[in-house]
Formats: structure tokens, C-alpha cells, sequence
């Protein structure tokens, strides 16, 4: 009752919250000394960081691909982008569910016996933009997070790859494609099924939007690119960083 009244003391769990501050500051003393994190654009779906092609299939991955280290300034890290084997179809339980595929990851990351970094892709991505960029951005932000070997050793590895993704700017493909919903139907029934794509909550992803828009100072539109869901909770985070303004505050000496 008392806090439907005064609101929740934090926006996250207070252990989650900590996190992504500290693991914040971790990524800023890192990366922000070759590149000012105030120089990182926020990546829209737009044809100035996506330009339109008439590629198709893994052509047009091989494009997208491209863009998305293009953004990052690491087009020209050695890497291999290949397609992984298609998907079996969903299971029909019953007349009326099929349950989705989760037998394969959107995305993989590889360093091969010779050193050659692989990133794989589920090729069914080729008819979801959003997820596809978002995979291939969490992908190659495990590259980037390479040159900080203590990263790899966390247990919490894969929530800060996917917090790297938001630094990087690419948080609006990240947040959109955190979970997917979808209703489908045929002559025969009709089903559900969901993913998950991958590791930071809604929540979580909606407050690294807000303390990238924060650090910057400029949130660049960036709420027309939000799903509506992502968006409301955007906002809420938003209002929460304003309303407690301490938080930022070790993070703003890697900024200024």
C-alpha cells in the first residue's frame, strides 16, 4: 500500500540497479578513452546508417552486417559472418497452440583455433530487421568486450554484452527486439509463440535508454523509434533519473 502511495524506492531491483551503474562506469573508463561516449550517435532504422539494398538472403545479411560494424567503428575488425542451419517449425500441441522454436540462439560469437572470429545468425532473422540488427549488434559487442578480458570471466557476461549494445547505441534494436509476441493462424488452428531475444528485462533495457539519453544530454527523437511498451517504460525511467539525479553522478566524470 505505502508504495502504491510513494512509488518504488528504485526503478530495477536495487541489486540490478547498482549493476548497470557500475558495469556503466566499467564501459565509460573503457571504451570512453579512444571514443568520447559523447560522440556515439544513437542508431536509428534509418537509411543514414542503413542504406536500402537489393541483396537477398546472405547477401543482404552480409549488408546489414556491415552497417552494423560500420556504426560501431569496427568495419574493419577481421570477422566472418555465417548463416546457421534453418529452424525446425514450431510444435503443434494441440488444436489450437503451436509452441515456437527455441531449439537455436538468434545469434553466436566464435574465436576459432586460428583466431578468426565467426558470428553466426538464424537466417528466419532475414524477415525481422529489428531482431537481426539487434543480434548482430549483441554479437559484435562480445568482439568489443574481448579487449576487456575480466569481462569475459563474469558471470553476468551476457547482461553486460547486452548493456555494451546500448552504449554502442544501438539500444532502440536492443529494447524492441527484447522479447517478441506474435499470434499466428492457419486453416488448420492458430498458436502463440514468443522469444526471448537477448538477456537485459524490458525494464532493464528501458533504464540504459534512459542513462544513454541522460549522458548525453539529447535523447534525439529517440522515443518515435520505441516500441509502445518500451517507450512507457522509457519514459517512467526517464522521470525516475530526474527525480534522482545521485545516480548519474559517477558516471558524469567520463562524460564531461
Amino acid at each position: 500500500m505505502l508504495q502504491s502511495l510513494f512509488g518504488a524506492r528504485t526503478f530495477l531491483d536495487a541489486d540490478v540497479e547498482a549493476w548497470q551503474i557500475e558495469t556503466w562506469a566499467l564501459l565509460l573508463a573503457h571504451f570512453g578513452r579512444e571514443i568520447p561516449f559523447c560522440d556515439t550517435p544513437l542508431i536509428t532504422p534509418t537509411p543514414d546508417f542503413f542504406p536500402p539494398t537489393d541483396a537477398e538472403g546472405h547477401e543482404r545479411a552480409l549488408h546489414v552486417f556491415d552497417c552494423t560494424r560500420r556504426a560501431m567503428n569496427i568495419e574493419s575488425w577481421p570477422c566472418r559472418l555465417e548463416a546457421q542451419p534453418p529452424r525446425r517449425g514450431g510444435e503443434r500441441v494441440s488444436e489450437f497452440v503451436t509452441l515456437g522454436d527455441a531449439s537455436s540462439a538468434n545469434g553466436t560469437f566464435r574465436t576459432d583455433p586460428d583466431g578468426t572470429v565467426v558470428i553466426t545468425y538464424a537466417p528466419e532473422l532475414l524477415g525481422a530487421p529489428v531482431e537481426l540488427i539487434a543480434t548482430f549488434a549483441h554479437e559484435l559487442s562480445h568482439y568489443l568486450l574481448a579487449s576487456m578480458p575480466e569481462a569475459a570471466m563474469d558471470e553476468t557476461h551476457e547482461l553486460m554484452t547486452d548493456l555494451m549494445v546500448a552504449y554502442s547505441g544501438f539500444g532502440i534494436f536492443g529494447a524492441n527486439a527484447c522479447f517478441s509476441f506474435q499470434q499466428h493462424g492457419d486453416a488448420f488452428g492458430q498458436g502463440w509463440s514468443s522469444r526471448q531475444n537477448g538477456y537485459l528485462s524490458p525494464r532493464s533495457w528501458a533504464f540504459a535508454l534512459a542513462v544513454f539519453v541522460a549522458l548525453r544530454e539529447s535523447d534525439d527523437g529517440m522515443e518515435r523509434w520505441l516500441a509502445p511498451e518500451i517507450a512507457n517504460l522509457w519514459r517512467q525511467a526517464t522521470k525516475y533519473l530526474g527525480r534522482h539525479p545521485h545516480l548519474l553522478v559517477p558516471l558524469r566524470d567520463f562524460v564531461s
